[in-house]
């Protein structure tokens, strides 16, 4: 992913203190913090968590990202929409908000990145009694690591305008809701890729084994399909393929699939966005027996024109898994 950022600002919002604490300048970007900030916003938009949202008509949002050419003003009033809800509502984790104006493979867009503090502890030093004394001190305003994951972010598309979101349900008056789509950004609510990805797999899974009766392959089989998919649409799952594929090798299973699927009000249209790590672990299956044997088989091996792995019924109702051409 190409990530190029031009630039960035960053506002504190901890609702005890009774009122935001804005910044009037921007970041002076540098080595490391070009590198901290790319890699949140990498990480954010390739979250499988992500919600791929679109603004609803009554949205003002839009109009403040395109109309307000004062990027320092604007982040003000988006870090003043968070704060009004946040004040209200103390459940929801006080942040740093950073706001980000970069390009992402050639995308102008909004980067906004809520930065929840986490706890953590540093040594403090301080002289007693005229003796060295090394403290700890429990720092409660630390931020998310270059390596792990924001738990909320917004990336706007500035050219058409579409949403890429990550959220979570805290209680907003007395109910827990998804507080950034429903009263900030006025979006669409749209279900989590993985959630999306989850649903065509077990819907495929479920279909096949109802209709077909030997069934103990299955699983990589779909597993096959969606890996294969996946990468030929360059991380962009298309349903429609996948329903033509099953029809393909599974003709009876296609039915209930796509009824599956009109159950969990997913449209045979709708595309899932893969990140690259998931289909990386989508290309192996994980086979573990009661006895705590566990093996990592690549899914190609286990495909129905491959002979290398067979699993066998045994009259007590244990399946043995035979591996073939072993060589240690």
């Amino acid at each position: 992913m190409e990530i190029e950022i031009f630039k960035a600002i960053v506002h504190v919002l901890d609702s005890s203190g009774g009122a935001p604490v804005f910044s009037d300048r921007m970041l002076e970007l540098a080595g490391d913090e070009l590198d901290y900030l790319a890699s949140h916003i990498e990480k954010a938009y390739c979250n499988d968590a992500v919600k791929n949202c679109t603004f609803m008509a009554e949205s003002t949002f839009p109009n403040l990202l395109l109309e307000n050419e004062d990027f320092v003003q604007c982040s003000k009033q988006i870090a003043a929409e968070f704060f009004e809800v946040m004040r209200h509502n103390p459940s929801i984790p006080n942040a740093d908000l950073i706001v980000v104006y970069c390009s992402i493979d050639g995308n102008e867009s909004v980067a906004i990145l809520k930065m929840n503090y986490k706890v953590a502890y540093a040594h403090f030093y301080q002289q007693v009694e005229g003796q060295h004394y090394n403290a700890l001190i429990k720092q409660r305003t630390i931020l998310p690591a270059a390596s792990s994951k924001t738990d909320e972010s917004i990336i706007v598309n500035m050219t058409d305008g579409s949403i890429k979101l990550v959220e979570k349900k805290f209680e907003v008056d007395g109910v827990k809701e998804f507080y950034i789509s429903s009263r900030i950004l006025h979006s669409t609510q749209a279900q989590p890729e993985r959630v999306k990805l989850q649903t065509v797999q077990t819907a495929a899974t479920q279909a096949i084994k109802e209709n077909y009766e030997d069934s103990r392959k299955i699983e990589s089989e779909i597993a096959a399909i969606l890996c294969e998919e996946a990468v030929a649409g360059d991380g962009n799952l298309q349903i429609e393929r996948v329903k033509k594929r099953i029809e393909d090798q599974f003709p009876l299973a296609v039915n209930d699939f796509t009824a599956e699927l009109e159950t969990a009000n997913l449209p045979m249209e709708e595309k899932v966005t893969v990140p690259a790590a998931k289909i990386k672990k989508m290309e192996y299956q994980s086979i573990k027996t009661e006895s705590g044997i566990e093996m990592k088989i690549p899914i190609t091996l286990l495909s129905a024109e491959n002979d290398y792995v067979e699993f066998i019924n045994a009259p007590d109702g244990t399946i043995s898994l035979l591996i073939k051409g072993v060589m240690l």
